[in-house]
């Protein structure tokens, strides 16, 4: 290899070259071939408008997927609901009922006060071609308030600070330039 030839590897090998410099351990030759890389300028959008979008993405995709769990188990408890319940199986729907309603504000409470965008919105945005997510929200909560399951704010302030909150402060910092 020389001066000339190394400027005209295409991304590939370059690629494959700088992987089997590592593994003979070969520094000098992966500087050549790491210095010699031409070099591009690119234009992107601004790094912090860019990480509230993919943040926000991810966030609802975690809560639609944990919404179709507890959607899951509702119809279950459902269907077996037409079967003698006992009372100590009555206390572990309560708790998931109550766990259900705690998520459900948890993600509202995030899309209104830290995102600033109304719940069904945020879900829209990203899921807006399918109007099932929606309808599940409004079953499931009609649900709650058939069996008139009271908030926990604790357990709706874990979800919060724990899941929603941890994401968004995680990905939506400032960068320290």
């Amino acid at each position: 290899m020389n001066d000339k030839v190394y400027p005209r590897l295409s991304a590939d090998e370059r690629f494959k070259m700088v992987i089997k410099t590592f593994v003979n351990g070969d520094e000098g030759q992966r500087e050549k071939l790491v210095k010699s890389c031409p070099k591009a300028t690119y234009s992107n959008s601004e790094h912090a408008y860019t990480e509230r979008i993919e943040a926000s993405r991810d966030i609802v995709t975690v809560f639609i997927i944990q919404l179709l769990e507890y959607d899951k188990l509702i119809s279950i408890i459902k269907i077996l609901n037409g079967f003698n319940i006992k009372e100590q199986e009555y206390k572990t729907e309560m708790k998931l009922f109550t766990e259900v309603n705690a998520f459900l504000l948890a993600f509202e409470k995030f899309c209104r006060e830290y995102a600033g965008i109304d719940s069904k919105d945020m879900i829209q945005a990203w899921y807006g071609y399918d109007e099932r997510f929606i309808k599940k929200i409004e079953n499931i909560k009609q649900f709650l308030d058939l069996y008139q399951i009271a908030p926990d704010i604790e357990l709706k302030d874990i979800w919060l600070k724990n899941v929603f909150l941890n994401e968004w402060n995680h990905r939506v910092k400032p960068i320290n330039l």
